[in-house]
């Protein structure tokens, strides 16, 4: 859930911005999404980290214990290349927070003043974040998107029945091949 926020809802805001001729091959996209974050990108920082040199993790925690692990295997490269992929990471999760942020809060309220305040908030949160490190505040963020993964299950079951059919849709009919008389025939 925290590597991916699969069932959390804020994916939604960005699948639903693609134009694609059938609803479920986003929703297909979105599900590899998934898959290559939590078991590729998570693996692959776990087994890096357990590969590591015992003595060289021990006692570390979080950013520093994967930057340790990457100095072992790649030396001083290691450390830069994870310090450019979380600044590259953190920018475009901040740039995708405020796109979903200024449509839903041109949803609740109507003209610019409601947007320019809350980019003048997040860019000051921005800020205020990037001086210091606030184990409470990431405590919070991670009780708010579990909080909001458990109440997006009361939207998600209801739908799932819609979802379904949308893929059975697109099996039926949008499917680069079908079966018909036990031969394979392109459509």
């Amino acid at each position: 859930l925290f590597s991916n926020e699969a069932g959390s809802g804020s994916a939604p805001c960005a699948a639903a911005a693609a134009e694609v001729s059938h609803p479920a091959k986003q929703g297909l996209i979105q599900s590899l999404g998934v898959y290559i974050d939590t078991l590729v990108i998570c693996s692959a920082t776990a087994f890096v980290i357990l590969l590591a040199d015992k003595t060289t993790t021990e006692g570390k925690t979080g950013m520093s214990l994967l930057q340790a692990a990457m100095r072992h295997h790649l030396g001083e490269f290691g450390v830069i290349f994870i310090a450019i992929v979380l600044l590259l990471f953190a920018f475009s999760t901040f740039l995708g927070i405020l796109y979903y942020a200024k449509s839903n809060v041109s949803f609740i309220v109507e003209g610019k003043l409601a947007q320019n305040l809350y980019k003048t908030f997040a860019l000051s949160m921005l800020f205020a974040g990037g001086l210091s490190q606030y184990l409470f505040v990431w405590a919070l963020a991670d009780m708010g998107v579990g909080l909001m993964t458990v109440l997006n299950l009361f939207a998600i079951v209801p739908l799932g029945k819609i979802a379904l059919d949308s893929l059975a849709d697109y099996e039926e009919n949008y499917m680069p091949s079908k079966k018909r008389s036990g031969k394979t025939e392109k459509i």
